[in-house]
């Protein structure tokens, strides 16, 4: 069984003397416990290893696109459940451009953006059904077209008629990762220096 990170219930805050309208407030916690829990999961334990790319291959003035790479991702749930995914980036602060989307590759040198990566959901299949991406930028209020680009919003699927979250029971699709370099001129290569993104990925229960 899973609980959400809220508890319902109601707290009235109220001064210690004559209590007036003008003195107190209401604060409202809201939540609410599901009976069904989700498992996420990713193939080749969530590593996504590109090897060693030679700094003389990298372009001097241009960001460097690294060939992409596919985990097989997947959400497992005990019963039908509406629910999203949120990204978090672990390296945030070292992506070498701020586009909306892109997740940092951490630091060289101490202090040398190496770059920064694109995660996207491909070929998203709930229940046995091919479905699209949806996105939400506040917390799941409202929901529009997404491009399967995750972000530091909510994303979710649907099906083709509709913008809401479909219940699902369980969620498969392949998670896509393209890493990019920074322009060569703009890092100290002289050592090896390692490309350490990090992004956990979180069910939320809507």
């Amino acid at each position: 069984m899973s609980i959400t990170r809220n508890l319902l219930l109601t707290a009235l805050l109220a001064s210690a003397g004559h209590a007036v309208a003008a003195s107190s407030v209401d604060v409202s916690i809201r939540g609410s416990i599901t009976p069904s829990a989700c498992t996420p999961a990713l193939s080749n334990g969530g590593v996504a290893d590109f090897g060693k790319i030679a700094a003389k291959d990298l372009r001097p003035d241009l960001p460097t696109y690294l060939t992409g790479m596919s985990l097989e991702m997947s959400v497992t749930c005990e019963a039908a459940t509406l629910l999203a995914i949120a990204a978090q980036d672990n390296r945030e602060g070292t992506e070498s451009s701020l586009d909306y989307y892109n997740f940092g590759l951490g630091l060289i040198n101490g202090s040398e953006k190496l770059g920064y990566a694109m995660l996207y959901m491909s070929g998203p299949i709930a229940d046995g059904v091919n479905v699209r991406a949806i996105g939400s930028q506040d917390n799941g209020a409202t929901w529009g077209r997404e491009s399967s680009f995750m972000d530091d919003g909510l994303l979710s699927v649907a099906d083709a008629t509709t913008l809401a979250p479909l219940p699902l029971q369980r969620l498969t699709a392949a998670l896509k990762i393209s890493p990019v370099i920074a322009p060569a001129k703009n890092l100290t290569l002289t050592n090896e220096a390692p490309i350490d993104g990090s992004v956990t990925l979180t069910v939320r229960y809507l």
